[in-house]
């Protein structure tokens, strides 16, 4: 369907709209997927080079259900751009028209929504040309069936939220010094403190080596006295809860809590821990054992975990193990640069993954050749600008996810600027 304007058809009047059929193919005399005001609610803006349906030369058209092509290349999506950013609803809050306080509001401008409740988004912002939105983000619903209200667009309160690219948190940006669960031998995570013997099936989860969890908080002992030898813990974020449940306990020999990476309960005693304590795995074309906080370059910055997701993503061939060891070479090189940490949001995907999460079908991810970043404290494009010159293969920034570059040792090219 072609709109005169990016809302939802049942929105617009009929001569603001027409049908088109799946196949048609129109040659354009240009087209955008966002302004300086961010994405078209889930639209395509294309201009007609040769044709007027309706009398228009320029609609705007739902992004999902088309591509644009030069050449027979596809060029819209980009790559890894159909990669979906989702809001969480972290705290039980309202979605508000505009951003600000809901005494401020009619009640038609705001709905109640629960902790746990996602949406797939087509954009997000945090600010605009005038500055914040008063401590909201902007958020525009990719799917009209997921729509509010019938609207896209809504603002939500920042503290009571935030926003996942490929699972991995990209706003607000992720506390460096937030206090980080990590397990380091099979245990159970326990509803009561007690011994497992004494507990249903449903108050126990088993947990493996290497599980880390993002925390609120931790304690291993209130006004009563200690947990029976366990560390009570909160999950920070609503996406890692277990069977539902932020709240939970573990023992406390079978996992410590750290922060920054160093350990800060229980307090660290001789002998020291092994050189690595993440979860062991094995690699194609490797006899050794590995671990997910191993560096991949001896003394690198980047570890197998950010490659494999947590040893969740094995590589298939000993090339895809070669091509993430090349990508990291290439990533030390560009962090040095920069001076500053890295974030990877998503770094290899098997096929399946890579389908499910809507990337490209020849997505350098697939091969190990392509790291989605996020640096502190700059945008994407500010990344981009300080490594255009230098970087040796692919680079792209979205007008929908403001914070992420993509980098790969694909082809030389650029996309998004």
């Amino acid at each position: 369907m072609l709109v005169l304007r990016p809302e939802p058809p049942g929105q617009l009047a009929a001569n603001e709209q027409v049908a088109i059929a799946a196949g048609s193919v129109y040659p354009l005399q240009s087209y955008a997927y966002a302004d300086i005001n961010g994405g078209f609610n889930g639209h395509i803006k294309v201009a007609f080079r040769d044709s007027a349906p309706g009398g228009f030369n320029t609609w705007f058209v739902p992004s999902r259900d088309t591509q644009v092509e030069s050449d027979g290349v596809v060029v819209y999506p980009h790559e890894d751009q159909e990669g979906m950013p989702v809001l969480w609803i972290n705290t039980s809050t309202l979605l508000k028209r505009r951003p600000l306080d809901s005494g401020l509001l009619n009640a038609s401008e705001t709905v109640a929504v629960s902790r746990g409740q996602s949406y797939n988004l087509h954009s997000y912002a945090f600010a605009d040309s005038q500055g914040n939105f008063n401590n909201h983000i902007k958020i525009a619903i990719r799917n009209p069936e997921d729509f509010v209200n019938g609207l896209s667009t809504w603002f939500v309160y920042t503290p009571h939220a935030f926003v996942t690219l490929d699972n991995d948190v990209v706003f607000p940006r992720p506390d460096p010094n937030a206090f980080v669960l990590r397990v380091i031998q099979n245990t159970l995570f326990k509803r009561r403190p007690v011994d497992s013997g004494q507990l249903a099936p449903n108050e126990q989860v088993a947990a493996s080596p290497g599980t880390t969890i993002v925390l609120s908080s931790y304690a291993f002992a209130d006004a009563q006295g200690s947990f029976n030898g366990h560390i009570r813990f909160a999950i920070k974020y609503v996406k890692d809860d277990i069977n539902g449940l932020n709240t939970w306990y573990v023992f406390q020999g079978h996992a410590r809590v750290e922060r920054a990476g160093v350990v800060v309960y229980p307090p660290p005693t001789a002998p020291p821990p092994p050189q690595y304590v993440g979860r062991p795995f094995r690699l194609p074309g490797n006899t050794s054992t590995f671990y997910t906080d191993q560096p991949i370059i001896p003394g690198g910055s980047f570890t197998w975990g950010e490659a494999t997701r947590d040893a969740t993503r094995i590589p298939e061939t000993q090339a895809i193990v070669d091509n993430i060891i090349g990508l990291a070479r290439a990533l030390e090189t560009a962090r040095d640069r920069l001076n500053r940490p890295f974030q990877i949001t998503s770094w290899y995907r098997p096929p399946a993954v890579n389908a499910a999460v809507g990337g490209a079908s020849r997505s350098q991810h697939l091969f190990g050749r392509a790291a989605d970043i996020q640096v502190q404290g700059l945008s994407g494009r500010q990344v981009a600008n300080a490594l255009m010159l230098s970087w040796p293969g692919g680079m792209g920034i979205y007008g929908n996810i403001p914070n992420i570059i993509h980098l790969d040792t694909g082809p030389k090219r650029t996309w998004g600027f």
